[in-house]
């Protein structure tokens, strides 16, 4: 079922009364403000997508929307999945970047960025676990990543290796947050790297160490300040492990969606010429496309596009990351966005 907890149905009475969010032509899927979304296909066919809580109801850690189609979408705003944090995470703790896999003994493992409070301008990625997908997820008190000399650590995502049956978790080292100014805070020289890290864990829990972590992918002149925001997928048709990942400043209209290739998950991975997704590059221009996730078939995606133009004209209103939805083409190591829904 959708929501298989009558805990979650009781908590939710009022908010299933809100509007759906029904698509126009190839536009948002959730047309307020759900940065960064992760989504999970459920066995009957149905969906949950995450949001972290900036710009979202106060109080929100973790925020749900659930679907029957991948088209209309509930956005179940007085719910968090995530209502309690480990003691080190600071007040406020901007908590970013949510994603959730679901584990082979039919577990789910929640993965957030949050910051610490004996470093409160810095993020570490932390776990946490549910019996099933709408949670309430109880975080894990120890974090996984920090690399605090580094920068932090952020934009954590699963996935099940369908070739080998193992369980990784790849993540950006945030070094943005000790760069040496301009867009992003990391465009003068020196720019600081911004690796993005795998690393093995149980597929027991999904948050346990199996060996050390591998950088996978760095950034380079052409990434501009940064890469981020990470999601792999195999494509069985060539063998190949596809990186798709965020480049440049996520403030700055060439912010796109890009991708690297490997016939190893542990690289090296190759960096493919074009965007998958940049501004103005779909029928409905999305401006800014950005935090891609992928369903564990490797069919569908959700990604977050601006839409309130004011924000960058500096009106004083809120920055809005609409959710877009769309299918993915994959074959022979090339990855190319379908029909947005």
């Amino acid at each position: 079922m959708l929501l298989t907890s009558f805990i979650f149905f009781a908590c939710l009475a009022w908010s299933l009364a809100a509007p759906q969010h029904k698509r126009q032509a190839s536009g948002p899927v959730i047309g307020t403000n759900f940065q960064d979304p992760s989504v999970v296909q459920l066995d009957d066919g149905s969906y949950i997508a995450y949001a972290g809580v900036n710009g979202n109801p106060a109080g929100i850690n973790v925020l749900i929307a659930t679907s029957p189609d991948f088209s209309s979408w509930t956005v179940h705003s007085g719910y968090d999945a995530l209502p309690n944090l480990p003691s080190w995470a600071a007040s406020p703790p901007h908590v970013w970047a949510p994603d959730v896999t679901q584990l082979d003994n039919g577990n789910y493992v929640l993965y957030y960025s949050v910051t610490m409070a004996e470093s409160p301008a810095k993020h570490c990625v932390a776990a946490a676990t549910a019996p099933n997908p709408e949670g309430p997820f109880t975080p894990v008190q120890t974090p996984m990543f920090c690399d605090l000399s580094a920068g932090g650590a952020i934009d954590a995502d699963g996935f099940n290796d369908p070739a080998t049956h193992r369980q990784y978790v790849i993540y950006k080292v945030d070094g943005n947050s000790i760069g040496n100014g301009g867009a992003c805070s990391n465009s003068v020289n020196p720019i600081a790297p911004t690796p993005l890290n795998l690393q093995e864990v149980s597929p027991d829990d999904g948050y346990t160490f199996i060996g050390g972590t591998v950088t996978v992918l760095l950034n380079d002149p052409n990434d501009g300040p940064n890469i981020e925001a990470p999601s792999l997928t195999y494509d069985p048709s060539s063998g190949l492990y596809i990186l798709l990942y965020s480049s440049k400043c996520f403030t700055t209209a060439p912010y796109n969606i890009r991708y690297a290739t490997s016939t190893s998950i542990y690289g090296p991975y190759t960096k493919q010429g074009n965007p998958f997704l940049s501004t103005g590059g779909t029928p409905a221009n999305v401006y800014i496309p950005g935090g891609i996730d992928i369903t564990k078939d490797g069919k569908l995606a959700v990604f977050h596009g601006d839409v309130n133009m004011g924000w960058f004209a500096g009106d004083g209103t809120p920055r809005v990351r609409a959710m877009y939805a769309v299918e993915l083409s994959i074959g022979n190591g090339l990855v190319s966005p379908g029909t947005l829904y």
